[in-house]
């Protein structure tokens, strides 16, 4: 689908080989996104000083500078940008390493054009949006959720990921998606029951129910979709 108008925002697209980036700008171009191509870190700078971006769509193997010290810093400088890593690695290591060095998406290359384009629209839509009147704050630095800025509620990193996701999706998950959160930790040992993550994920909901329900009263903040997924049942900002 072509969009006629530019979607609100801009992105900046890292990536040293040229044919796909150039295929890669027009495929954006296309679909209504406002973007500039670059072809490593320093070009990168050089587009930032130039003019602010809301999103980096970043490629992770780079000739100078690889993908990951971009990502570092750039989180350090630009708190603001959202980041989409698109990369051929494919290790559950790699994308761990991804999602720590600040990366909010996380694809592998090939992505499908549609799927890359409904990526990159929804971190614009959370990165150029207004601040929303939210009881809840979720801090992803101190992995912490704050409640109307009195209650906050210390989260272990798997709980903090699937919070994230959840938020990026506009609070909606297939359960797959989230279960990935435990792949970092290697695949199932030998003897382990079928569906370790499964159980795994559906341990971490019941708990983040607990912590997040004494504060919600009836409501539940963490609704199952029977055989598909999970929803968020808050309002929750991310910073």
């Amino acid at each position: 689908m072509t969009y006629q108008a530019y979607i609100s925002g801009s992105v900046v697209l890292v990536e040293d080989n040229e044919r796909l980036r150039s295929e890669l700008e027009d495929t954006l171009k296309e679909n209504g996104f406002e973007v500039r191509g670059v072809g490593s870190g320093a070009a990168l700078n050089l587009a930032l000083q130039e003019r602010p971006a809301n999103v980096l769509v970043l490629d992770l193997n780079l000739a100078e500078e690889d993908g990951i010290s971009i990502a570092r810093r750039i989180r350090a400088t630009y708190p603001e940008i959202g980041i989409l890593m698109l990369t051929a690695r494919v290790m559950s290591a790699e994308k761990e390493e991804g999602y720590q060095s600040g990366a909010d998406v996380y694809m592998t290359k090939p992505a499908r054009p549609a799927e890359l384009c409904a990526a990159i629209r929804n971190l614009l839509r959370r990165v150029t949006a207004a601040p929303e009147q939210s009881d809840w704050v979720l801090n992803k630095t101190a992995m912490t959720l704050t409640w109307r800025q009195r209650a906050v509620i210390e989260l272990s990193a798997n709980e903090l990921r699937v919070l994230s996701i959840l938020a990026l999706r506009n609070n909606y998950a297939e359960t797959s998606e989230l279960e990935a959160v435990f792949e970092a930790a290697g695949p199932e040992s030998p003897g382990t029951e079928p569906g370790g993550n499964k159980l795994k994920l559906t341990v971490l909901i019941s708990r983040l129910r607990s912590k997040i329900s004494l504060y919600t009263g009836d409501v539940n903040p963490i609704r199952s979709i029977r055989s598909r997924g999970y929803q968020l049942c808050i309002v929750l900002r991310m910073i």
